[in-house]
């Protein structure tokens, strides 16, 4: 078994780009029009940063005459290219991609701004950003069943997968940060609810997308054998197949004046 200071616990996502695709969970449609209502026309130009699969962009083909996803791993670009050929894709950064001053209307992130450093983020989105365009900001931790399963989740948590997590997950949405350019002011703070029924499967899958539970499984000789013992736990303690999981997401929107 090797240890988390022998994995690169931050940059393993593309390892596991098609459990992420399959079984992260998409997002509510509320959240979509929750976005495009706070833009107010023209819809020309979206940036989403830290794109990964375009679960978030893939929402807005219909709203935005052009998309552009920028993502640092060559692998979850790949794949999102096969799912929606309509989005660009620019390799890179947040920190370090350009854009000309005043070209995008909306600029997006979904669950990755812990990865990324806000201060520099929101400068560059701010300098980006129209009169009247929007930084639209979607966050969430790991998310564990309610039942019979969460002691199991819990105890995975604390005894295997937490040496493994990466500290920059356990951050919360800087609002500090969102809230400290006079230029940006913050329409909206909210909570958007979306609680499911999974099947075990289902959320075996969703731990393997997650980094700290890919990472520990990496560290072992075996890590096929380790999921599904993990699996066979889960359906020990529940039968009936259904885990209801609590996905509510916060949506922080932020308008330039």
């Amino acid at each position: 078994m090797r240890g988390p200071s022998e994995i690169d616990l931050g940059k393993n996502f593309g390892q596991m780009v098609d459990a992420y695709e399959r079984f992260r969970p998409d997002y509510p449609p509320g959240i979509f029009s929750r976005i495009v209502n706070a833009v107010s026309p023209p819809h020309d130009r979206l940036v989403d940063l830290g794109i990964g699969t375009g679960k978030l962009a893939r929402g807005f083909v219909r709203d935005f005459g052009e998309i552009i996803g920028v993502e640092p791993d060559a692998a979850m670009a790949e794949k999102l290219g096969v799912l929606e050929p309509q989005i660009r894709i620019r390799i890179g950064t947040a920190e370090e991609i350009d854009f000309e001053p005043s070209s995008i209307d909306l600029v997006t992130v979904g669950h990755a701004l812990h990865w990324m450093d806000p201060a520099v983020v929101l400068s560059r989105v701010t300098l980006w950003l129209r009169s009247g365009g929007v930084f639209a900001v979607v966050a969430g931790g790991f998310c564990p069943p309610d039942g019979p399963t969460r002691e199991i989740i819990d105890r995975e948590f604390e005894e295997k997968w937490a040496a493994f997590r990466d500290p920059r997950t356990k951050k919360q949405p800087p609002d500090e940060v969102l809230r400290s350019n006079p230029q940006m002011n913050v329409i909206e703070d909210s909570i958007v609810p979306d609680v499911r029924s999974l099947t075990v499967a289902q959320y075996v899958g969703y731990c393997r997308s997650t980094s700290h539970g890919n990472a520990y499984a990496r560290s072992l000789a075996d890590p096929e054998s380790y999921w599904r013992a993990f699996e066979s736990r889960l359906r020990n303690k529940q039968p009936d197949d259904k885990i209801p999981v609590d996905f509510s997401r916060s949506l922080t929107l932020v308008k330039k004046s």
